[in-house]
């Protein structure tokens, strides 16, 4: 794949997902530290009313800029769409910041904890400055400079987490993790501003209605399917919270957010580099398709590894990261750790859709997706967490066949190109999974186990990528340095 000039669309790929991958892991490595030091000095409570301020708060986060700065990558060369993009990201964020200053009152009523309505004014301010960097934020994803986001995404976490962590320690509970959250937030706005600075100064200029229909145009859409897929990611946490209360519901957020940091959130950092490498290679399909096959390839194998080890090693994992107190989070971890993998096998088709125009099949899917998953969670939800993670569980596996089976006809690909692309990444999950399991039958403490799996279980998937796939870590390795591969 090659861009304009003449570059390597798949070296740009690597070079950008080594750069926000290293963001992501120093930046996730803060998250988790600090939030390993949180659960050891809050109880599981606090983050239970925390994650009923920031459920509702992170539906308007999705939608802040109306989803128009997606256009400013869509459509690079349309004068004015910087203009007016900017100009609505920071009218509706005032709006929906006010909207949440109104509302915190509500929703604290309706999950009867009145803890949590200044915890959603506070949030209300990391919402603005969400809108306010969002633009910013699209101009460098645009421009492929990786490396700049990759530093604003780390100086974010060390804000976040070092000021959760100072505040916990003088016991103020709750509002510790959020007033962090708005700290970091406020901070990467103001970072992402100053280092766009050359690129925003002309956007004081009158905004051309042809431009506010033009990037509203693609943005609705965008932001529709956002909203619902944000909807569908925390469903389970309304229902939890609603029907069997903080504590559970603490036990179940901690339980995710494993998971969420070690293999969803891997997912969000490579959307951010494949959709501007899309939109670029969006007018030559067999790129296009060679493309993405890659990418659900290297995906599948780091989420279906992972996912496969920490569902095994998640009685090990819980008391020794989180404590003994959290034993509860045990098996729901475990089947979350399944859903993560699971999510992996689709990862990627919603930047397909958006970089070929189509973002309103993301709104389809995900309201399918949500009237289904909303029904099943409501019913499931009395028998408890284990109950409501088994359900993601099924819903995972389910809609992965619907939303491959959309991408795929969308490129013309056919089932036996996908199933090659995948099935190293099933060889190499089982290996992880049997390897962790053998481990744990060894009688040791349960940081030996660790100690002892985590290396095993990457030479086990190693061999068994040898085996299905031979080129594709040297092949993989050899991009990263910079050298001319064959396509595996």
């Amino acid at each position: 794949m090659e861009t304009a000039g003449g570059g390597d669309l798949r070296r740009a790929a690597a070079s950008g997902t080594v750069w926000q991958g290293a963001a992501y892991v120093g930046g996730k490595a803060v998250v988790a530290v600090s939030t390993v030091v949180l659960a050891r000095l809050l109880a599981p409570e606090a983050f239970g009313v925390v994650a009923l301020a920031t459920v509702f708060i992170s539906y308007a986060d999705v939608v802040s800029d109306l989803g128009v700065a997606q256009a400013v990558i869509y459509r690079p060369g349309v004068a004015g769409v910087v203009r007016a993009a900017t100009a609505c990201s920071l009218l509706f964020g005032l709006f929906l910041s006010g909207g949440a200053l109104l509302l915190a009152a509500p929703i604290a009523t309706y999950f009867g904890d009145p803890q949590v309505a200044p915890l959603v004014r506070m949030l209300s301010v990391a919402l603005l400055a969400g809108a306010a960097a969002s633009v910013p934020q699209a101009l460098l994803r645009r421009d492929l400079r990786f490396r700049t986001l990759g530093v604003l995404a780390l100086a974010q976490a060390l804000c976040t987490g070092g000021v959760a962590v100072v505040l916990a320690l003088r016991g103020a509970g709750p509002t510790a993790i959020v007033t962090g959250s708005v700290v970091g937030a406020c901070i990467y706005a103001g970072l992402a501003w100053t280092t766009c600075r050359a690129r925003a100064a002309h956007t004081g200029a009158r905004v051309r209605r042809s431009d506010l229909r033009l990037v509203l145009a693609y943005g609705l859409p965008v932001a529709g399917g956002m909203l619902l897929a944000k909807l569908v990611a925390d469903i389970d946490y309304l229902v939890v919270g609603r029907q069997q209360g903080v504590e559970q519901l603490g036990l179940y957020t901690l339980a995710f957010r494993v998971p969420e940091l070690i293999i969803i959130n891997a997912f969000f950092v490579v959307s951010s580099v494949t959709f501007p490498l899309y939109a670029r290679a969006s007018g030559d399909p067999v790129r296009m398709r060679r493309g993405y096959l890659s990418s659900v390839r290297a995906q599948s194998v780091y989420g279906l590894c992972a996912g496969a080890g920490l569902a095994v090693l998640s009685p090990a994992v819980v008391p020794i990261v989180l404590g003994s107190q959290w034993r509860g989070a045990v098996v729901p971890m475990a089947l979350l750790a399944i859903y993560a993998a699971l999510r992996s096998l689709g990862a990627g088709t919603n930047d397909v859709y958006k970089a070929m125009g189509r973002p309103r099949i993301i709104l389809v899917v995900a309201s399918i997706r949500l009237a289904v998953l909303a029904t099943v969670l409501v019913v499931v939800a009395r028998w408890g967490i284990v109950a409501v993670a088994v359900a993601q569980v099924a819903a995972a596996a389910a809609f992965v066949v619907l939303m491959q089976g959309v991408a795929m006809r969308l490129l013309g690909l056919r089932t036996g190109e996908l199933v090659r692309a995948v099935a190293p990444s099933l060889a190499a999950g089982s290996a992880v999974a049997l390897t962790c399991g053998a481990v744990l039958l060894v009688p040791v403490g349960d940081a030996v186990h660790l100690a002892m799996a985590v290396p095993l279980a990457v030479g086990a998937a190693a061999a068994a990528l040898h085996l299905t796939a031979p080129t594709f870590l040297p092949g993989n390795v050899a991009l990263l340095r910079r050298r001319k591969v064959a396509t595996t």
